[in-house]
């Protein structure tokens, strides 16, 4: 197997528990939540390093696609990461901020508390796919 392989499974794996965390958070501490939201496309440094990570995650996805034995969720869940990235890098810095000021203003403590389970299941359903995709991988060797 590749090392860049290797490298996009692993970075699935660390944005399956970047959900769960960000789900842990949503719950316990909206307010901070709400606040990393509005920072979004604040500045230069803010926005680009949020966008490349972004693309960085959707290849890996797309990667993973590769030998995957959810393929269309993979190359879906990629391509869709890829583009909203490169089409926010398109977008003036600012309209990005306003937006995420105006996303991080409707998005109650309470809103937040409500969808986060969303987050913390959606990122174990993405680990136990991963596992099995390593259970698989291991077997065929």
């Amino acid at each position: 197997m590749s090392s860049l392989f290797i490298l996009s499974y692993f970075v699935v794996i660390l944005f399956a528990l970047f959900l769960m965390f960000s789900g842990f958070l949503m719950f316990f501490k909206p307010e901070n939540v709400r606040k990393t939201i509005a920072k979004a496309g604040s500045t230069y440094m803010i926005n680009y390093s949020e966008l490349v990570i972004r693309l960085f995650i959707g290849i890996a996805f797309y990667i993973v696609s590769l030998f995957s034995i959810y393929k269309l969720f993979f190359s879906v869940f990629g391509y869709f990461l890829i583009f909203s990235a490169l089409i926010l890098m398109l977008v003036p810095i600012k309209t990005h901020n306003q937006f995420s000021r105006r996303a991080s203003e409707f998005l109650k403590p309470n809103y937040l508390k409500f969808i986060s389970p969303i987050s913390i299941i959606s990122g174990l359903l993405l680990l136990l796919i991963m596992y099995k995709q390593i259970q698989s991988l291991i077997n065929l060797y």
